[in-house]
Order: structure tokens, then sequence, then C-alpha cells
């Protein structure tokens, strides 16, 4: 059986994470099925825009600790992530579409790791996130480190990934790790009218305005201000830049393409 499913409408391609029993745990069979579905993704020009989701009552409780564990022969889990959850987390981040992460129940650990590198993050209101690697000894990994400090800040990514607590979607969701909170019904039917919505976008101005904020958390503004002159240079020599500006002044929806 897939441990991740795929569907394509309106330009977006919905991921869904397969394992439902175990809570859509991270096993290696579904680490290396998201790979190709990223990487199939980005080579197809019919999708515009990603929603990673789960199936059944979570999103993913992170690593399936079922696979390996301390008394495991492969103790080496830095080898572990080099293989299997770095390509993946540097794809997500790095892929030159939207990627909207559908947070349908519990995001722990890697699990929540993943939803971080999305670009935007919806949660249904009984879902709960958990920086829970304490729990099992170890140190916050696959992206998280990187994400969690840049969306809430250092104190509070510490004391999160020290006392393993819990957070309820709207808790998350006010302190910045999440951007919107819906009802349980509509938490996938809202994030995937979103992610069509930028489908139809302008896909190159899109593109650029997710490599420019990645660039540009860091830099100081001389050299932000020059990048994203260089980046409206290109953008402006799309196409979709003299339609969009033709709508404007004609008073209609744009109709963007490639």
């Amino acid at each position: 059986m897939p441990q991740v499913l795929t569907h394509l409408a309106e330009g977006v391609q919905t991921l869904t994470l397969n394992q439902p029993d175990k809570l859509n745990a991270l096993s290696d069979q579904m680490m290396s099925e998201l790979l190709q579905a990223l990487r199939a993704a980005e080579r197809d020009d019919a999708v515009h825009a990603l929603v990673l989701t789960g199936a059944g009552r979570g999103f993913s409780a992170g690593a399936d600790l079922t696979q390996s564990g301390p008394d495991d022969a492969m103790t080496d889990v830095g080898d572990a992530l080099r293989s299997r959850y770095i390509p993946v987390v540097t794809r997500l981040h790095a892929l030159d579409k939207p990627v909207l992460a559908a947070i349908n129940g519990v995001a722990a650990g890697a699990g929540l790791s993943l939803a971080l590198a999305c670009d935007l993050r919806f949660a249904a209101e009984s879902a709960r996130v958990v920086v829970a690697f304490v729990r099992i000894g170890l140190v916050p990994d696959a992206g998280m480190l990187y994400f969690l400090p840049r969306l809430i800040g250092p104190g509070k990514t510490l004391e999160l990934a020290w006392t393993g607590d819990p957070l309820s979607a709207a808790e998350a969701c006010d302190i910045g790790m999440l951007n919107r909170v819906l009802p349980d019904e509509q938490l996938l039917g809202e994030t995937q009218a979103l992610a069509a919505r930028l489908a139809r976008g302008p896909r190159k101005a899109i593109a650029l305005m997710k490599r420019a904020v990645s660039q540009t958390h860091e830099l100081p503004l001389e050299r932000v201000l020059e990048l994203e002159a260089q980046y409206q240079t290109i953008a402006a020599r799309d196409a979709n830049f003299a339609e969009g500006v033709a709508a404007f002044r004609e008073k209609r929806a744009p109709r963007f393409n490639a």
C-alpha cells in the first residue's frame, strides 16, 4: 500500500501521508515516496502549488520508532537524517512552487519539522503541535532548529524544545508557528482553495517571492534592497507583469499564465 497518496486538481497537487494506523509516522518507505512525489511535482508543469496533509486523525507523529531504536545496529542517527530526511526538507524549502501544510491532527517531532518546512501552515482546531524530541533524549532535527526560531524566536523555541509540552492549534497560531486555524471540517478544503488561488497567480513572481524571503531573512537592508531590485527586473520581464498591468487598467481580473 502506498504511504504517500497524490491527487491533482486545479493545478494543486495534494500529498497525503498515508499510515493512519500509526498517526502517519515517518517510515523509510514514506520518506522515500514523499521525496519521489516532490521531485515529480517539481518537474510537472501541471503542478503549480502543493498541499501536504495526513490521512486519518493525525498529520504526522514523527519518526517511525518501530523501525529502529537505541539498540539498533543503525545507531548513527545523523546518517539516517542525511539519507532520508534532509533531502525531503531541502526539497520542500527550495521548491519554486507554493507548499501549504494542512495540519489535520497531531504534528510532532520530525512530523512538525515537515510542516514547518512548508511555506504556509493551516491547522484544524483540534490539532496539536509538539516539539517532542526531548521526550526520547534527542535534539530537534529535520530542519526544526532552522525554521522554528525564525518563526517564534530563540527563547520560545528553547522553551518548547526543553519541555516537550504540546501546544493547541490556537496557542501555536498565537505565537506565529501557524498562519491560520480552521474548523476541522473546513481545513483541507480551505487550504486547497488558497493553493488553487496561488496556482492561478503569476507563477514567476510567486516563485521569486519565495526565493527572496528565504534569502533575505538574515541579510542587511542594503543587500535586500539590491536583491529586490534584481528579482523585480526578472519579474517585470515576464509576460504576466504586462497582463497584470493591463488587467488593472481595464478593471478586470488578470488572466495569468506560466
